[in-house]
């Protein structure tokens, strides 16, 4: 029986250090999480869950996330690998539990990798019919979907790559664009809907922003989810640890900056939206409440940057979840606990080429057969949902590693008791409860793409155990000691 060879960290090609500032990492984590992508493809959902409750369920979702974001500076000081929580978990939890959780971690990544390109196929469509370039039989053909979203997949797949400094100079742009007409979209809105008072319209209220407005617990739980959705993607930061400068701090302080960035965001927009469209419209409209809101504030062509800024954001998120997903199997490979060619750097480009070839490929393939299969396409219909549970697992079980790693020295300081042990835990506590509830709620049918996920990890981590050829599995974890 073959097994996995352990690779060196220092042998042979390295990834590019010292290639990324503190903005460039910033950038990505907030390109990562994608506002536009992610207020077109959520909030329907968010509003049909919780009703005009929706920005306080973004505010409720915020805080734990921000909590694990706090995890993640704290773990990512104490040992920089680009695996992140996978490496950390491995090391001071147990070495099973980090290959679940980078397992886990792929997984949603690869999932999202299938989603995210289909929509951006989509609204690539919807571009080319506005312009009155396409007919609207060809803007709605699955076959030109498919092809669409699977030309972009190859052309951010190239990107991660061909090398981090273009794929950061990529995402500047990426991210300037759709941020800045977001919010000025959103800010226009607030503003019609206050001053025009058109039909439809209602005025703001504070009302919004409590959480009394959820609808209670069924409510908060499939909301949390939608809120965890909202905000994945700042972790992108930390998988990128080896390849920033100041590699030790800078992509912790990346990521919690990205997060008070993107609340402002997706809270104005929250609110204006339910200001300007009734709830019904919001729901109905579905992935294109977004530009729909924008139709009602400006004409075409005017309108049409909405369309390009959620086009922009999906291609540059989809980019950015291939990136840590490649970094991830990198160390994972690196340490010989999956097949080596994932964790061979390319001489030329030093990125885990192969490895990144070899995501893509899978993700090519999904797209593909759930874009043109109505039955398979039913079954990843909730995909969205499924993926902020798988996000609500690894980011939960990273904020008890954190309060863990951190035990012997909590009570040397007040910044270790609370920043690194108590709001990290309870972070973690509130995923976990998070992820119950819906599975729970949901039932089997919806929550497949989590059952088979977690239901394929564990005679996974099994298997990698039996072929790997590294101590990986038989290594003492470790508890951090002040420094």
């Amino acid at each position: 029986m073959g097994g996995f060879e352990r690779n060196s960290k220092v042998a042979g090609p390295t990834l590019r250090a010292n290639t990324l500032s503190l903005f460039d990492t910033t950038a990505i984590a907030v390109a990562s999480v994608a506002p536009a992508y992610t207020i077109a493809a959520t909030t329907f959902l968010l509003v049909a869950a919780v009703g005009f409750g929706a920005p306080a369920m973004i505010l409720i979702s915020f805080l734990p996330v921000l909590c694990i974001a706090m995890a993640y500076y704290f773990m990512n000081r104490r040992d920089p690998d680009c695996g992140a929580s996978y490496a950390w978990l491995a090391r001071t939890m147990n070495p099973y539990i980090g290959w679940f959780n980078g397992w886990v971690q792929t997984a949603a990544s690869v999932l999202f990798c299938i989603a995210a390109p289909a929509l951006a196929g989509t609204n690539t469509l919807a571009l080319l019919e506005s312009f009155g370039w396409i007919s609207s039989k060809a803007a709605s053909s699955t076959l030109l979907t498919a092809l669409i979203g699977l030309a972009w997949l190859i052309f951010v797949s190239a990107m991660v790559i061909y090398g981090i400094r273009l794929t950061a100079n990529f995402q500047w742009i990426m991210v300037g664009l759709e941020y800045l007409v977001v919010l000025a979209f959103s800010i226009s809105g607030l503003v019609r809907a206050y001053a025009a008072h058109p039909a439809g319209s209602r005025g703001f209220s504070l009302s919004w922003f409590s959480p009394a407005s959820v609808g209670g617990i069924h409510g908060l739980a499939i909301g949390a989810a939608l809120g965890v959705f909202f905000f994945w993607g700042w972790d992108t930061a930390a998988n990128l640890n080896e390849e920033a400068e100041n590699s030790d701090t800078s992509p912790g302080i990346a990521g919690i900056l990205s997060m008070f960035i993107l609340l402002v965001i997706f809270l104005i927009n929250a609110a204006s939206m339910q200001s300007l469209l009734p709830m019904h419209t919001i729901t109905t409209q579905g992935g294109n409440a977004l530009f729909f809101f924008s139709q009602r504030l400006a004409p075409a062509p005017l309108n049409y940057l909405m369309l390009l800024a959620i086009l922009s954001s999906t291609v540059a998120t989809t980019q950015t979840t291939l990136l840590p997903a490649s970094r991830v199997t990198y160390s994972m490979a690196r340490d010989g606990v999956l097949p080596g060619f994932f964790g061979k750097i390319s001489p030329r480009f030093h990125t885990p080429a192969q490895g990144t070839f070899a995501l893509a490929l899978v993700a090519a393939i999904g797209l593909m057969i759930t874009t043109l299969s109505p039955t398979v396409s039913g079954t990843f219909s909730g995909l969205i949902g499924n993926i902020g549970v798988l996000v609500a697992f690894y980011y939960g079980i990273t904020g008890l590693a954190c309060a863990w790693a951190y035990r012997n020295i909590l009570f040397k300081s007040a910044t270790n008791l609370i920043l690194a042990g108590i709001l990290p835990l309870l972070g973690g506590i509130f995923l976990f409860w998070v992820l119950y509830q819906v599975i729970a709620q949901s039932g089997i049918a919806y929550s497949l793409p989590i059952i088979i996920t977690f239901g394929l990890g564990l005679p996974l981590v099994i298997l990698a155990r039996l072929l790997s050829k590294s101590d990986f599995f038989h290594r003492s974890t470790v508890s951090y000691q002040a420094e």
